[in-house]
């Protein structure tokens, strides 16, 4: 399975009514497209994820290290002064040069939201305190798959998002679990 076939089209909650829509990326024209298929809703954004770039800095007060991603057109530099996540100070923080379009999103999607317009996806649950997400039907399925596999192996393509699944979802305590819950999402 191709990367391009989780990242192409993600479902997310409508903002108008509640039910499923869809937000889709159009790559030619750089726009971001969300339609809801029971109400109508319609909404368009422009220049969408590959125009950001990520920073990378520790902040002076906390001790942290924090990313932070943020608009191309901000950066004029190899340092860029970004607010700590964690007290709020401005700190200089060095430019990722080699950003792609997948890492960005999969940065920007870890909230349980797509990363355009910050609707909520539909698929998603809590298990035990932590949020478990999918971005479509097709990821949703590869994830049950995945995790129920005796031996795991991820495609090339795929191969940094599954290194970035959470521990806990990989822990063989867990992995029954989180199975059942995606298989109920699968019902939705």
């Amino acid at each position: 399975m191709a990367k391009e076939l989780f990242w192409k089209d993600m479902m997310v909650i409508c903002p108008h009514c509640g039910s499923a829509g869809t937000v889709h990326f159009d790559r030619e024209k750089n726009i971001a497209l969300f339609q809801c298929d029971s109400c109508y809703a319609k909404q368009e954004t422009v220049s969408c994820g590959v125009d950001n770039v990520e920073i990378n800095a520790q902040c002076t007060l906390t001790g942290r290290f924090f990313r932070n991603i943020i608009p191309k057109h901000k950066v004029h530099g190899q340092k860029v002064k970004v607010k700590c996540p964690y007290c709020g100070e401005l700190i200089a923080g060095d430019v990722v040069k080699d950003m792609n379009e997948q890492k960005i999103i999969f940065q920007n999607v870890r909230n349980a939201e797509d990363p355009y317009f910050h609707y909520p996806l539909y698929f998603q649950a809590q298990y035990r305190g932590k949020v478990i997400w999918a971005l479509n039907r097709e990821h949703l399925q590869y994830l049950i798959t995945y995790l129920s596999a005796d031996i795991r192996t991820a495609s090339e393509a795929l191969e940094y998002q599954f290194s970035k699944l959470p521990t806990f979802m990989k822990t063989a305590k867990n992995r029954d679990g989180i199975v059942k819950l995606l298989m109920k999402l699968q019902e939705k």
